[in-house]
């Protein structure tokens, strides 16, 4: 029996092991998969310890949790070498995956999933990539060429969420979301802001509503210690949620490609600690932070970054588009185009395949 070993540590990739991890076992029963992992990938596999529960973002951010995430390391790494799996899927969390696959030192097979953002800092991780990952699997096209270019033999296969995102066909109400962010440290910078920025909204657009969208991997009981106004609604995140939305505010992360897939108008904001950002500065390459905007080279989507992200260029922001009928149609228009860049369709149907090919699982299951 071929046994494999899923390690995401974020909700994005969370979600992507689940679609894999569920193919996978749809088209090959016996297939031993085990995970470390949120809910999601859970639901498909033996997960061994949820790795959400360590997932922060920021520099400074990671090393004061330092302790936790090595003790946990450890865990991980004792319950590999227990299993001896015959091939490791490792999906994005790039600080501890690439670690994971050091410290492995090409014991097992391992498919890199999700690139590292590489081409946009720490270019230097492009080394451990060709020296300890058999194959990358990346999600947006140009990232082939990028690593193809550093003689690494990326595959691309389309971006996985084109087959799980569908339009329903639901009419936008005067719904304005809030989506603070999928870790508590982010949500921790964004929330208050956001509750601020809803201030000044609310008395310029009437008939308005506010809520937040919730993260699975998230207790609701979490938002509940924030002042919060008792009128802005916390629901649980979800492309319905997304597509009845008039507007989004969004903090950066994958959650904007999906918006962009649904056509939404949105707008980007992100803060980090202070050390962390002006280390980030000055280590980031590209123009933009938002997907949308790197995929089109140009800014398709506003960002309001650290010092910008104030309530008062919030609400204005915002009320650019929902005040002005013609920037909300170019806005949508332009995140109409998402979907073709991110193409093909049936990203998770090739990768299972090409896994099955290269464990020779046809020939297991005979």
């Amino acid at each position: 029996m071929k046994k494999i070993i899923i390690v995401a540590g974020e909700p994005s990739g969370d979600l992507y092991g689940s679609l894999l991890a569920e193919k996978l076992k749809t088209k090959f029963p016996s297939l031993d998969i085990f995970s470390f992992g949120g809910p999601k990938l859970a639901k498909h596999s033996k997960q061994l310890i949820n790795l959400l529960n360590y997932s922060v973002s920021g520099i400074i951010e990671v090393l004061s949790h330092l302790r936790r995430i090595l003790k946990v390391f450890k865990g991980v790494l004792q319950y590999i070498h227990d299993i001896k799996p015959d091939l490791i899927i490792l999906i994005d969390f790039p600080d501890f995956n690439l670690r994971l696959a050091k410290t492995l030192n090409k014991k097992f097979p391992i498919f890199y999933y999700v690139s590292p953002q590489v081409w946009a800092w720490r270019k230097k991780r492009i080394s451990l990539i060709k020296q300890l990952v058999e194959k990358i699997i990346v999600i947006f096209k140009f990232e082939e060429k990028f690593y193809q270019n550093e003689g690494i033999n990326a595959l691309y296969f389309g971006h996985p969420l084109l087959d799980v995102i569908k339009k329903q066909g639901i009419n936008t109400k005067k719904i304005i979301s809030l989506l603070p962010g999928s870790r508590k440290n982010e949500i921790q910078k964004h929330l208050l802001l956001m509750q601020q920025t809803k201030t000044i909204l609310q008395k310029e657009l009437p008939g308005y509503s506010f809520r937040i969208l919730k993260p699975q991997n998230i207790e609701k009981t979490f938002y509940e210690e924030f002042p919060l106004d008792t009128d802005i609604e916390i629901t649980d995140y979800s492309y319905q949620a997304i597509e009845e939305s008039k507007f989004i505010i969004a903090s950066s992360g994958t959650a904007t490609v999906e918006i962009a897939i649904l056509e939404i108008p949105y707008i980007i904001i992100y803060k980090v600690n202070p050390i962390s950002w002006y280390i980030l500065k000055r280590l980031v390459k590209t123009d933009y932070i938002g997907m949308v905007n790197i995929l089109q080279s140009r800014k398709v989507v506003t960002e309001l970054l650290q010092t910008q992200a104030t309530p008062d260029n919030i609400a204005k922001a915002s009320l650019r588009y929902l005040k002005n009928p013609q920037e909300y149609s170019q806005l949508k228009s332009a995140l109409g185009k998402t979907k073709e860049i991110l193409s093909p369709y049936g990203a998770t149907e090739k990768f299972t395949d090409f896994i099955a090919q290269y464990l020779e699982l046809k020939n297991s299951q005979k």
